[in-house]
């Protein structure tokens, strides 16, 4: 599958995400989305709890509790995690209220009980673990055995208010770790009614988000069926197995849609969702939604797509650093342009990160413009990918 010098380029790109994610880790715990200097200077919840996801898979369960342990005390007293935090802890969102940021950390606790059977944690944290999924009942809205969101893993209400499969997908995933917990802890009308609802949920997600045998994105008084890498969340939060027919189904879907035929590569959503200015940076292939696809078509056992993959990780990472995403220097130019004319170019560090894109040699040279590099998400999606190839001793 690999050569030998493919094997070690995989194996240091592995080994500078472990500095990544160290170099972004802060004494409390707390961990970035990007370094200081880069664009997310930020504890996001969502990204950090799939950070933690790929440090538990590594065995560096001391810093998993850590982190856990900084996250749960930045619960609020409606029982939220808000979108993303200042390194000390403050809430500094932009955006409404992610459900699936409460999906995830809840996830994130039974996961990491899962692998150190550290009854004491669950037992001293129980308060915001109780908070957390009171918070995702009362988004739970029983006519239509959903959660309502009003954006998710794109942050993009105009294309993510609704009902919407990722954030139905982490809270199907955070009633089910909660329930799990509450039995573990005696807790058992807790169990009974948080079961209950994770049934309905999962119940009505196979029912409702599925069409012509494949994820949805959205249904709500409009439905969106485009392809969007978010429809893989049933597989990602384990709640299915990657040879499901639907899975299987999806995925051959998001590969036929997003696929990118000139940087290789996995899209996050159609191009149309992507106006007025919305894809920063340009359109083009993610670093983290790439390592998802690796990891499906591993699982499956398909090797050879599971490789075309890897080899975008080895094509575009500089010096072994992954980007957030790649686009062409055109994608990025018309986005540029699109951005400045609606305002949103002036807005979040969008500015800032073009400049430094337009700066660099590849986007001189090459024709490629490199955003936010690095993402530690997007590495910590690529280890886990690479840990799995090192399971079937493929590295």
């Amino acid at each position: 599958m690999f050569d030998e010098n493919e094997k070690k380029e995989l194996e240091n790109i592995y080994l500078k995400s472990l500095e990544v994610i160290d170099s972004v880790t802060m004494k409390n715990g707390a961990i970035l989305a990007s370094p200081k200097d880069r664009r997310y200077p930020y504890l996001y919840p969502r990204d950090c709890m799939l950070i933690l996801r790929t440090m538990l898979e590594a065995g560096q369960y001391r810093k998993v509790k850590k982190t856990l342990k900084f996250v749960l005390g930045l619960v609020g007293e409606t029982g939220e995690w808000h979108q993303r935090y200042t390194p000390d802890g403050k809430p500094a969102s932009y955006r409404p209220s992610q459900v699936d940021c409460n999906g995830l950390v809840l996830y994130m606790i039974k996961k990491y009980y899962d692998h150190t059977k550290d009854i004491d944690f669950l037992k001293k944290h129980w308060n915001a673990i109780y908070l957390g999924t009171r918070f995702l009942e009362e988004h739970f809205i029983k006519e239509e055995r959903l959660v309502y969101s009003m954006n998710s893993i794109h942050e993009w209400p105009p294309m993510e208010a609704g009902f919407e499969i990722w954030a139905n997908s982490c809270a199907c995933a955070g009633f089910k770790a909660s329930r799990e917990i509450a039995e573990l802890l005696g807790e058992h009308e807790d169990k009974r009614k948080w079961m209950e609802i994770e049934e309905e949920l999962k119940d009505a997600i196979m029912k409702k988000l599925v069409k012509d045998g494949h994820f949805i994105k959205l249904t709500n008084n409009k439905n969106i069926y485009d392809a969007d890498i978010s429809e893989l969340g049933m597989y990602i939060l384990e709640l299915l197995p990657p040879n499901n027919r639907i899975i299987k189904n999806t995925a051959e879907y998001i590969e036929k849609e997003l696929y990118d035929k000139k940087l290789g590569g996995i899209r996050r959503h159609m191009r149309k969702h992507g106006k007025p200015g919305r894809n920063n940076g340009g359109y083009g292939p993610y670093g983290m939604y790439t390592g998802w696809m690796a990891q499906y078509y591993l699982d499956e056992g398909d090797l050879k797509n599971a490789k075309k993959y890897f080899d975008w990780f080895m094509k575009y990472n500089k010096g072994g650093l992954i980007p957030e995403h790649v686009s062409t220097k055109e994608d990025f130019l018309i986005w540029q342009n699109e951005a400045k004319e609606v305002g949103r170019y002036y807005k979040s560090g969008r500015r800032k990160e073009a400049e430094k894109v337009m700066r660099s040699v590849d986007f001189k040279k090459n024709d490629v413009a490199y955003w936010v590099i690095p993402l530690t998400w997007a590495h910590t999606e690529y280890m886990l990918a690479y840990l799995k190839l090192k399971e079937k001793k493929l590295v």
